[in-house]
């Protein structure tokens, strides 16, 4: 985060030496822009998976003794079983969910870079028109 941080502020510096000397910025603001959205679009959750993850590691021991105190009260084999006696911690479900949900809003800005600019869609474009040419020319 600190060398994104950094990143931006250099090409900030840079735009406005190009903006005083009288040339066009346009594309290096539109690319300020794309990193800018990028890096709040990765940068959020990144931090809240970071946080899920130290909640996890603190919490952790507590599920396990939870755990393990329960299979143990009970007749052998009745930790195979469904109970609903057993609740270790009532947040598991939402926090599993927030886990995940920013393991993937994570990879799907990423995705979304990628896939969705102008470059990217115009050479798959490229790439379909040769494999259909040259599909029709051995069928004949």
């Amino acid at each position: 985060m600190t060398f994104l941080g950094l990143g931006m502020i250099s090409m900030y510096n840079v735009r406005h030496v190009l903006h005083h000397t009288g040339k066009k910025t346009d594309k290096l603001e539109t690319l300020m822009i794309r990193i800018g959205m990028f890096s709040v679009l990765y940068s959020i959750p990144a931090t809240i998976l970071i946080a899920c993850f130290l909640y996890e590691r603190f919490q952790r021991p507590k599920w396990e003794v939870s755990f393990v105190s329960h299979c143990y009260s009970k007749a052998p084999g009745a930790c195979r079983a469904k109970s609903e006696e057993f609740v270790a911690d009532s947040n598991i479900l939402i926090f599993n969910l927030i886990k995940y949900l920013m393991m993937l809003v994570t990879g799907l800005s990423t995705g979304f870079w990628v896939l969705l600019s102008f470059k990217t869609a115009s050479n798959w474009a490229k790439l379909l028109k040769c494999v259909g040419k040259k599909d029709s020319e051995t069928a004949v």
